[in-house]
């Protein structure tokens, strides 16, 4: 039996004893034959540190339980204008082109018209983006037809297709946490919006939140991942998942003493992205290493020729 093997023994005979009677068997041949085992890694503060080791203090957290689904960055519609000719004739000046930025009341085309001839200015109805442009100098336009698109950027719509296995895991008011290709963009935002009916060749559903997007982040036809939490469930004992380690096929933290750390056997229970609850063998307010925890459990081992 390996070093740890033993303590994990000792470890689930802890447990039992927790779940039985008092009747349950003396635990101290087990303490006994603990003793024998090199169980902390005596690591001092100062080389935790220059290792990167982050303490934390085990505590309270809520458990999000989110749903995947992929999403494409849109304009968002209600801020977004297009620009016709309001008269037929041929446009003589293009002022702004796609990606450019502008104000209400900016000149964006002259058009002469047809009927008396008089070139006319055609202004941008609102601040923000070209998006599109469709006539160039020179091109006869009709009355009514587009020529341009304007859109306030300072907002977006991350736009989801909802299949029916989720569907009904899906309602407005859900948040929603964004996440860019390179995964290091993210932003936080709000389900505002479930179609009341789907696409018959997708066999989808659209949901959509409205985006901040004030530091143009969030690029028009970007495709981003979603995590929707579609519950939320706050716990008493949570750990980063980071401080996770396996020794022997037990789940361990490496709790914080004054000898070094202690490796602790813990029973785990509903986990997210952020962290996973501890049932058992960790208290609120322990100290434990939440981030390169590894680097804790090669000291544990070293020199006992064992391998995970």
């Amino acid at each position: 039996m390996t070093h740890f093997s033993r303590f994990a023994a000792i470890a689930s005979i802890a447990f039992a004893f927790a779940a039985c009677s008092e009747d349950a068997p003396d635990l101290e041949t087990a303490e006994e034959e603990s003793e024998a085992i090199p169980s902390v890694a005596a690591i001092d503060p100062q080389r935790a540190q220059a290792a990167g080791i982050e303490v934390l203090a085990a505590g309270p957290a809520e458990i999000r339980e989110t749903l995947t689904l992929f999403a494409t960055i849109r304009p968002n519609a209600e801020r977004t204008q297009e620009v016709r000719a309001r008269y037929g004739g041929v446009v003589r000046e293009v002022a702004k082109r796609p990606g450019d930025a502008v104000r209400s009341g900016d000149l964006l085309l002259t058009v002469e018209s047809n009927d008396s001839l008089e070139p006319y200015a055609i202004r941008s109805p609102i601040s923000g983006t070209v998006l599109d442009r469709r006539a160039n100098p020179g091109e006869a336009v009709e009355g009514s037809q587009t020529l341009m698109v304007v859109a306030d950027l300072s907002t977006v719509w991350a736009e989801f297709a909802v299949f029916n296995r989720d569907l009904g895991r899906v309602r407005a008011g859900q948040l929603v946490e964004l996440i860019g290709a390179d995964t290091e963009t993210r932003a936080d935002a709000r389900i505002a919006y479930v179609a009341p009916a789907g696409d018959r060749e997708s066999q989808s559903v659209v949901a959509r939140a409205v985006v901040d997007n004030a530091d143009r982040r969030w690029v028009i036809g970007q495709f981003v991942t979603g995590e929707i939490v579609v519950a939320q469930t706050p716990v008493p004992v949570a750990v980063k998942h980071s401080a996770l380690q396996t020794m022997d096929g037990t789940s361990v933290v490496f709790v914080e003493t004054t000898a070094g750390f202690e490796p602790r056997a813990i029973e785990t229970g509903r986990d997210s992205r952020d962290a996973v609850e501890v049932v058992r063998g960790l208290a609120a307010g322990e100290r434990y290493a939440a981030h390169n925890s590894y680097w804790i459990k090669s000291e544990l081992l070293k020199g006992t020729g064992e391998e995970e």
